[in-house]
């Protein structure tokens, strides 16, 4: 079962839910909540996305469009 579903993620801030849709990150985020066995990178980006600041999420957002 993910962690999603075992309380890790519960109550993400609603300043993060907000970053997350302004950056194109929110489906991600739903994304990697589902994953069962994520990878550390996985776990990280989670992490981020879930509590972290909105410089971090903005820095990922640039990482994924980087990426394609």
């Amino acid at each position: 079962m993910s962690d999603f579903f075992e309380g890790w993620y519960d109550e993400t801030p609603v300043e993060n839910q907000e970053w997350q849709i302004k950056y194109g990150l929110r489906a991600e985020f739903i994304d990697l909540l589902i994953t069962e066995n994520l990878t550390p990178e996985q776990r990280h980006r989670l992490d981020i996305l879930h509590h972290g600041t909105e410089e971090q999420i903005k820095q990922l957002a640039e990482t994924k469009e980087a990426r394609k």
